[in-house]
């Protein structure tokens, strides 16, 4: 993956961030930790949240469909689901293009966080950086689901499900490859470490407290194909090609955060 790394200022203004109503959220969605210990969850803008809904139910719906047998209604819900997933991460990308410069303070405080004992102040919206990584969750969920739907395809059905694969392995490369190029410079450790303690204490996370978060997913997608390619009792010669690919482009994708996002040390 190609290492450029620009010094753009990455926005973290969260108040700014238009958003649709939350009945239209995942069903789970990603949630901050306010100071004081509540727990608040985030609003995503629009031209992601909408987008990474409609993939993950088209991703319920083939998953039914592989469950019954019917592979060919899989193969066209699992077009919707690289499509839209396509959508989220352009959606993404121009809330990090089109979101205002950070404020002038020492932190970039959520306006809209509920505190400990305060009264309802409204949704708390994501910043630039956790958009982006709703979008990365989303990647992981389809490469882990669909590799789990690779024992026992063949034919129409493994060439549309790996199809699907490489697209959100693909996408995961160039959204990294995106975000190193337009995220700051990583700062200093102690830098860092001060300012993961400022998320906990409510300001909005940056993409140097955010990234390396993803490690345990790149651990989660490897353990699973390992696992199955140990344990599978149905895996065809063409599906074990898919997951060999699979676990070594993972592979280098987790080197990537290792190299760029090194895990913030812990405090002493």
């Amino acid at each position: 993956m190609r290492s450029l790394r620009a010094a753009v200022p990455l926005a973290l203004a969260v108040g700014l961030v238009a958003a649709a109503p939350a009945a239209a959220d995942a069903k789970a969605p990603p949630q901050a930790q306010a100071s004081g210990g509540d727990i608040v969850a985030l609003t995503y803008p629009s031209i992601v949240r909408i987008r990474v809904a409609r993939a993950e139910r088209a991703l319920e719906r083939t998953t039914r469909k592989i469950e019954h047998g019917r592979i060919d209604k899989a193969a066209v819900t699992l077009k919707v689901v690289r499509r839209q997933m396509s959508a989220a991460w352009r959606g993404a990308k121009y809330v990090i293009r089109t979101a205002p410069p950070p404020p002038a303070t020492e932190d970039s405080v959520r306006p809209h966080a509920r505190k400990s004992g305060d009264a309802p102040a409204g949704p708390t919206y994501a910043s630039p950086p956790e958009t982006a990584m709703r979008v990365l969750e989303l990647q992981h969920t389809v490469a882990a689901e669909v590799t789990q739907m690779i024992d026992g395809s063949h034919g129409t059905g493994l060439d549309a499900l790996a199809r699907t694969l490489n697209l959100a392995n693909d996408r995961r490369d160039g959204a990294l490859n995106y975000i190193l190029s337009v995220a700051p410079p990583l700062p200093p450790e102690e830098d860092r470490v001060r300012a993961r303690k400022a998320q906990e204490e409510d300001a909005a996370p940056t993409f140097d407290t955010l990234m390396p978060t993803l490690i345990p997913q790149f651990d989660d997608e490897l353990q699973g194909i390992e696992g199955l390619k140990g344990d599978a009792t149905d895996l065809t010669a063409g599906g074990r090609r898919v997951l060999n690919a699979a676990e070594a482009q993972v592979e280098r994708g987790k080197g990537f955060v290792n190299l760029h996002w090194p895990p913030v040390p812990p405090e002493d």
